[in-house]
């Protein structure tokens, strides 16, 4: 059934609600980004590319796919600028997988133990095939579900939980074997 069908009007997203989106996304937006073009320059651009695509897309279709839409857009577009300057590589400067780490009520030395595995942990994760350190970006740092990760990557919801499960299980056993 048609937007129209609905009763609710087609036409270019409210300004209000892309401020909102922008508001919510951008950040994330170009670290996501980031990590693939490599600088963050190029970054800024290619969500500024995205956010005006939104503006032309159907309102009120693209409204609860947006996020998934937005994180789509630009990494296809970051591919592409890669793949074009003939640079394909994963920028390994600072994960955030320190976003995980609850420094709540921890002793000084709890904490230096702590960052210590954090930093392990980071290292591994640069061990995992880019698929998985992407999808597992995605869920853990950005928190996409895993139906907005498959609209992202282009994956089935249930290759998305296999890759997810497989990068979980790596990390565990390189973990273990650095120990």
């Amino acid at each position: 059934m048609s937007s129209a069908a609905n009763g609710k009007p087609r036409g270019k997203p409210p300004t209000e609600w892309v401020a909102h989106v922008y508001a919510r996304l951008e950040v994330p937006l170009v670290t996501y980004v980031r990590r693939i073009c490599g600088d963050w320059e190029t970054a800024r651009d290619v969500v500024q590319e995205a956010f005006v695509k939104l503006c032309q897309q159907a309102w009120p279709d693209i409204e609860p796919h947006a996020t998934a839409w937005l994180y789509r857009t630009c990494r296809n577009r970051a591919i592409d600028l890669t793949r074009r300057e003939g640079r394909m590589s994963m920028v390994h400067g600072g994960t955030d997988v320190s976003s995980l780490q609850d420094r709540a009520g921890s002793q000084p030395d709890e904490q230096a133990s702590h960052g210590e595995q954090i930093e392990r942990m980071r290292t591994q994760v640069f061990g995992l095939p880019d698929q998985q350190q992407e999808i597992l970006r995605l869920r853990l740092h950005d928190g996409l579900s895993y139906k907005q990760i498959a609209e992202v990557t282009g994956l089935t919801v249930t290759n998305v939980g296999y890759h997810l499960h497989q990068a979980i299980a790596s990390l565990r056993v390189r973990m273990q074997a650095a120990e």
